[in-house]
């Protein structure tokens, strides 16, 4: 029955991929309108198969790659609709919504049936730990968002396009402004979800760090994200720097989280298999 609400929740997303194209195409406020709708389907269905999904194993459902996925693109699709609605920024969706479909299309392609719930899963530091690395993950995917847009946006306007299309963008500061909230936030969700996951690795196999590709690449990303702030906040980095920089981060997190999965041998069980 859960599989009926994964692929709802991946037609919708495909859906409003093709709605925030059209608008793209047409400049049409109604198009995005519908892809704010078929967003917010998606969300709920994927967020009803995890629960779904969780009930049938016993544990917090995010235990492997399609899973995380999965709670990434609920979680987006959340974050989306509460930063359209705060600030009314239509042309986020024309680059989230195709990223969620991305996350979704991997996330179908590793598909794995609902497996037993394991000793180790039965601690309650798993909702902990993974929910706030995924929460984090999802603050740092809108900066990526944001960061995309920001260049696009700087290279129109050092082109001095002003057309109709370009009044659809948020101004640079807005944007520049955004991206920092994002990572101002995302950062401390990254930080205890990878505190939390000491922790837990310390109760289930007795030694706070143990050299795991996962954690390895967890540790950079974290140490990327770090320096974006001691950039913006030190040395004074804002605009194109940041955006860059963000989109490089965003680009490494999402090799320690799907490449090292399948590149490397490590203790983790996050690949599900």
């Amino acid at each position: 029955m859960e599989n009926i609400f994964f692929y709802i929740g991946f037609g919708f997303f495909c859906i409003a991929t093709f709605f925030f194209v059209i608008q793209l195409i047409t400049l049409k406020d109604n198009w995005g309108n519908f892809g704010n709708y078929t967003i917010l389907i998606a969300t709920i269905s994927f967020a009803l198969y995890l629960i779904i999904r969780g009930v049938i194993i016993g544990h917090f459902p995010v235990t492997n790659v399609h899973e995380g996925l999965v709670l990434l693109c609920v979680l987006l699709g959340i974050l989306f609709l509460i930063f359209f609605h705060k600030y009314n920024l239509k042309i986020v969706g024309v680059f989230l919504a195709p990223l969620a479909t991305f996350f979704s299309l991997i996330a179908f392609i590793l598909k794995k049936p609902a497996m037993p719930a394991l000793d180790i899963l039965q601690s309650f530091w798993l909702p902990i730990h993974v929910g706030s690395i995924f929460i984090g993950n999802a603050l740092f995917s809108l900066s990526f968002v944001f960061s995309i847009v920001y260049v696009i946006e700087n290279f129109r306007l050092k082109r001095k396009k002003f057309d109709n299309f370009g009044k659809q963008f948020p101004s640079l500061t807005t944007l520049d402004n955004i991206n920092y909230l994002c990572i101002v936030y995302g950062f401390p969700f990254m930080t205890l979800g990878m505190i939390t996951g000491a922790v837990w690795a310390q109760y289930a196999i007795g030694s706070y760090w143990n050299n795991d590709p996962k954690e390895i690449w967890s540790l950079i990303t974290w140490m990327l994200y770090a320096a974006i702030l001691h950039c913006r906040l030190i040395s004074g980095w804002r605009g194109k720097k940041i955006a860059i920089f963000s989109i490089f981060a965003f680009l490494v997190l999402v090799f320690s989280f799907i490449g090292v999965t399948y590149l490397f041998k490590g203790y983790h069980i996050f690949r599900g298999t």
